[in-house]
């Protein structure tokens, strides 16, 4: 797919000339060029997607009385809504892409080709804050009301809300480098559910990358935060060794920081999902004694041993439930505003067993996001049976316990519009 970049100029915001000039003849079929005047006849016309706008516009190029190209498009009043939708400035550029012969698309580049800068005054100082550079609009080609790139064929399989997912080799499965890893299919899924090529995902909660790999399989970028500056590095290290180019050029950042810091990175209304597998609440921090696991094969490596991510304070895993709920809502709030309208907030969680008492931590995590704003949307069941395999007998005969290791809970908000 050819591009071409072009400057804005202070006729787009008073005229609508957008000056296409640098894009050349040959970027346009020749049968576009028309006659200085409707009258004295139009090109044949070239269709011009253009972002944040509901239409298409159908328009050919006019030349002048000597029959050079005025390097304007026609129609033009367009242009005036384009610059204020997307708050354009004369150093902004944009970009114009070509779909096919008679097809073009036209985005901005302030959103996803410059460092952002938001700036902050008050009475005595000013401050300026530079966020990520990291695109975050769509590079497809799907209409504007479709939330995913999926066909309708997809989207009625993907209604089941009960979700069977698989390990892959790439898969991290080795619990002396993270205990508890969800599979590159689940975050996966929630990106193609939830997103179009291009748009940006966060991952709050990131461990060793498994939501950055997804978003690199799915030509999406992605930014990820961890505590653990080993986890940071190992995502990096899985990054360097991936192969796939899409034509789409995006990015996938990890960040050694706490979720809380998320605002200072990311500008409002520019994440398209947020989906993660936060640390289980207090579960790991504890000897494992394989009670589910029979007998003679409950001594492992792990046996008896803390396989807790981190004795960080700050760490979810150190947290008991009704605390940790409260920190995940601290941390939540804070991303609300970076969410679009109706962008998904999706939480992988489990619940806990622990002192001979069940501590439901959906429903903790439920009740403590619609408190700061986020709308329950969809609840999704993870049937984990495939995975589960040398199960002992565990409560027999007086004392009833399902094994929670079965399955686990994804949690769909969004953020209303």
């Amino acid at each position: 797919m050819d591009s071409c970049v072009i400057q804005l100029t202070p006729a787009a915001k008073k005229y609508g000339n957008l000056n296409i000039r640098p894009c050349g003849k040959d970027f346009f079929p020749p049968d576009v060029f028309g006659g200085p005047s409707i009258k004295a006849g139009i090109g044949i016309p070239i269709i011009l997607k253009v972002d944040g706008l509901p239409n298409p516009i159908e328009t050919d190029i006019p030349k002048d009385e000597t029959g050079k190209p005025r390097w304007i498009f026609r129609k033009r009043n367009w242009v005036k809504e384009f610059v204020r939708c997307h708050k354009l400035r004369l150093t902004d550029t944009v970009t114009i892409d070509r779909i096919d012969k008679r097809t073009y698309k036209v985005r901005p580049n302030n959103h996803d080709t410059q460092i952002l800068k938001k700036e902050h005054t008050d009475s005595k100082n000013k401050t300026q804050q530079k966020f990520l550079d990291i695109g975050y609009t769509r590079t497809c080609d799907c209409p504007q009301n479709h939330i995913n790139c999926l066909t309708a064929k997809d989207w009625v399989r993907s209604q089941v809300a009960i979700w069977e997912l698989y390990y892959e080799k790439r898969d991290i499965r080795d619990k002396d480098i993270h205990p508890a890893v969800f599979p590159i299919a689940l975050p996966k899924k929630c990106i193609e559910l939830f997103t179009h090529r291009g748009e940006l995902v966060l991952d709050p909660f990131m461990g060793v990358g498994t939501t950055l790999i997804a978003a690199r399989d799915s030509a999406r970028n992605a930014v990820g935060f961890d505590l653990s500056r080993k986890y940071i590095d190992f995502t990096n290290k899985r990054l360097s060794q991936l192969d796939i180019d899409f034509g789409d050029k995006t990015k996938q950042i990890a960040i050694c920081d706490d979720a809380i810091n998320i605002p200072k990175y990311l500008k409002e209304k520019t994440i398209s999902l947020s989906v993660t597998s936060p640390p289980y609440a207090n579960m790991l921090n504890r000897k494992r004694l394989h009670k589910s696991t029979r007998g003679n094969l409950r001594v492992d490596k792990h046996y008896k041993k803390n396989l807790q991510y981190s004795n960080n304070p700050r760490d979810l895993g150190t947290m008991k439930p009704k605390k940790y709920a409260e920190t995940l809502a601290e941390i939540y709030k804070g991303i609300l505003p970076l969410l679009k309208p109706k962008a998904h907030c999706v939480i992988n969680v489990n619940d806990l067993w622990e002192d001979n008492h069940r501590y439901p931590i959906h429903s903790y995590v439920i009740e403590a996001l619609e408190k700061v704003g986020y709308e329950l949307r969809n609840v999704i069941i993870w049937d984990k049976r495939n995975l589960v395999n040398r199960v002992g007998i565990f409560g027999w005969p007086n004392n009833y316990i399902t094994l929670t290791i079965t399955f686990e809970y994804i949690l769909d908000f969004w953020r209303p519009s």
